[in-house]
């Protein structure tokens, strides 16, 4: 039980001071340049991210919390990133523990644990470039590319 309360202790303490629990109303712009990154996203990974955004900023009335996380999971089950989809299962089994463990003791850790899942995928969602690159489709054909023994180029190319 003492583990349980440090820990809980840690996590809101950690979430304090990287501004996470900040009830202030935050400014416009972070939310527009935020809006600007999304451009070229799938619905999927757009709409967790931005969910997972407004969780950590307490916006739209979304918190660190279980009911959040699993919104986030559902629209990050349906991204065409490998990024956000890996997120989204880790995301997944802490909404899962912490679900299992209500009216037991560690509950309250679990819970915090979800609240750390949501951090870090919001953390995955920053590098838009990465997510963008990560993005795949249903049947998509991922050999023969540029650079891959399949192109032309490759082979014909000569070595001074």
């Amino acid at each position: 039980m003492r583990g349980s309360t440090i820990a809980a202790v840690a996590t809101c303490t950690l979430l304090a001071i990287t501004g996470c629990a900040n009830s202030e109303e935050t400014p416009t712009t972070a939310t527009a340049a935020g809006a600007a990154n999304m451009a070229g996203l799938d619905n999927g990974t757009a709409g967790a991210c931005t969910v997972a955004e407004q969780a950590v900023r307490g916006q739209n009335g979304r918190d660190l919390d279980v009911a959040t996380a699993k919104q986030i999971v559902t629209l990050g089950k349906t991204s065409e990133s490998t990024i956000i989809t890996a997120a989204s299962d880790l995301l997944a089994g802490a909404v899962q523990r912490a679900e299992s463990a209500a009216g037991n003791p560690d509950e309250a850790v679990l819970v915090a644990g979800v609240s750390s899942a949501i951090l870090k995928f919001q953390t995955s969602c920053k590098d838009t470039d990465a997510v963008k690159a990560s993005m795949t489709k249903a049947g998509e054909n991922t050999g023969g590319g540029a650079g891959s023994a399949d192109d032309p180029s490759v082979n014909d190319a000569k070595v001074n």
